[in-house]
């Protein structure tokens, strides 16, 4: 990060770091560096520039035993730390999960999206590992519903919010 982050900066970047998938203290007998949502404080505190951001998996995060995936997205969105958006659905937890689609899993995506709007996140949110549909286009017709789960979310969402004023 000492060398990255600048050069970052001045390029007018931001470095994302992905939490560890599976999320697990090791794997194949190496330490993990973010396998627990608090983790992500000890690197974001390593070094306090703008440019050092998370790419806030939300699939990854609510597989974590060890934390609960709204309070994670309400510390770091308050924050400002945020990049982007990973958004998948999952039902268990690490090692013992599956994926699911969007709507079905353990996670309350419009929950997670309320939060990010209120914290004035405006980034990107990709849609993240989409099951596959039985058709002729399995992967595409999985991530075109997950586009359309989250467009229905945040049309919800700007329905919400509060008249703006207009002068």
């Amino acid at each position: 990060l000492e060398a990255c982050l600048p050069v970052a900066e001045e390029s007018g970047v931001a470095l994302a770091a992905h939490p560890d998938d599976p999320p697990l203290p090791f794997v194949r007998k190496q330490p993990r560096l973010v396998y627990r949502p608090d983790l992500y404080q000890n690197l974001i505190d390593l070094q306090h520039s703008h440019a050092n951001q998370l790419e806030f998996c939300v699939g990854t995060l609510a597989e974590m035993p060890d934390g609960d995936v709204y309070e994670a997205t309400e510390r770091y969105s308050a924050q400002q730390r945020i990049a982007y958006v990973h958004l998948r659905n999952i039902r268990g937890k690490a090692p013992y999960y599956q994926e699911t689609h969007i709507d079905e899993g353990d996670v309350d995506v419009l929950r997670v999206l309320r939060i990010l709007d209120q914290n004035g996140f405006n980034g990107v949110v990709i849609p993240d590992h989409a099951p596959q549909l039985a058709c002729d286009a399995p992967w595409h017709a999985g991530m075109a519903f997950a586009m359309g789960y989250l467009r229905a979310c945040l049309k919800v969402i700007e329905k919400e919010r509060p008249a703006q004023c207009s002068n």
